[in-house]
């Protein structure tokens, strides 16, 4: 099961999605290919919404965790390359 913070993104992607598919059929230019813009724009979108939530809402999972380095203990012995032994 999804979590709130997922179900609010989702639902804000695809509210802005579904501004951001109608600006773009809006303008006043003829595209060969629309989905040659629709996909940047959907992918810009997306990146915005994300941001944006974390910042409203501050979530800890918008945020990428850095892994702990392990603390060698003294007693072994550092391995630098092939040829130590």
């Amino acid at each position: 099961m999804m979590n709130p913070a997922s179900i609010r993104r989702f639902i804000l992607t695809l509210m802005t999605g579904y501004l951001a598919i109608f600006g773009v059929r809006q303008l006043p230019y003829e595209f060969d290919n629309e989905w040659f813009v629709l996909i940047p724009v959907l992918l810009v979108v997306y990146v915005l919404t994300t941001w944006i939530d974390g910042q409203i809402f501050g979530d800890n999972e918008t945020q990428l965790s850095m892994p702990k380095k392990k603390i060698l203990s003294k007693n072994k012995s550092e391995k630098k390359g092939f040829g130590d032994a």
